[in-house]
């Protein structure tokens, strides 16, 4: 039988090697990716660690803080990715703009 830990860990180490290398000059992305990975490896090592926070901060167990935190991690993310896809097409829109008028101007030239 496959300890449960070898199961969670696997997937924590290869989000580090396989992506680590793909943020090489966005500093703030690797260090919070080093921060996620290297506190979801202590919470797998150490479980009697999330039970302990939990009843600190006033939560019954581990499980519900870990899935508490995720919640408010995707949340977070889904309004940091909508806000990037919203500059996106800003950005697009201003862009074809421009080409629009230039290529106007090519036209309305004798």
């Amino acid at each position: 039988m496959i300890n449960i830990k070898i199961i969670l860990l696997i997937p924590l180490v290869l989000l580090i090697i396989f992506f680590l290398p793909r943020l090489r000059n966005k500093t703030f992305y690797r260090l919070s990716l080093i921060g996620v990975s290297a506190v979801g490896i202590v919470f797998v090592l150490f479980p009697g660690l999330t039970d302990q926070l939990a009843h600190l901060v006033g939560v019954g167990r581990g499980a519900d803080l870990v899935t508490y935190i995720f919640i408010v991690f995707f949340f977070m993310a889904g309004i940091i990715l909508y806000s990037k896809i919203r500059k996106l097409e800003a950005d697009q829109t201003e862009l074809i703009r421009k080409i629009t008028l230039q290529r106007a101007e090519k036209l309305n030239q004798p």
